[in-house]
């Protein structure tokens, strides 16, 4: 990230940094987005909705969701809990 801004950062989970361009850059550790600034606020607003429905029905339901990670790569895949 030479020359980039960070503007926020998780160890571990990620960072959010703006390049000289203005691009916004969202880096996880098996995902890259990149918004111009107004797509980026659309986006923040976008999860911030979403997150109050989460919250929403996980007061009304007692299941607690995971985070489960999902690879297309078939040597990577996890192994079958059957097996």
């Amino acid at each position: 990230m030479d020359e980039h801004t960070v503007l926020s950062s998780d160890p571990g989970f990620g960072t959010v940094s703006v390049c000289p361009g203005g691009v916004v850059h969202i880096n996880l550790p098996h995902c890259s987005l990149k918004f111009l600034p107004q797509d980026f606020g659309k986006f923040c607003e976008l999860v911030a909705r979403a997150r109050a429905e989460l919250g929403k029905s996980r007061s009304a339901s007692s299941a607690r969701p995971r985070l489960q990670l999902v690879t297309t790569d078939q040597d990577q895949r996890p192994p079958d809990s059957d097996e």
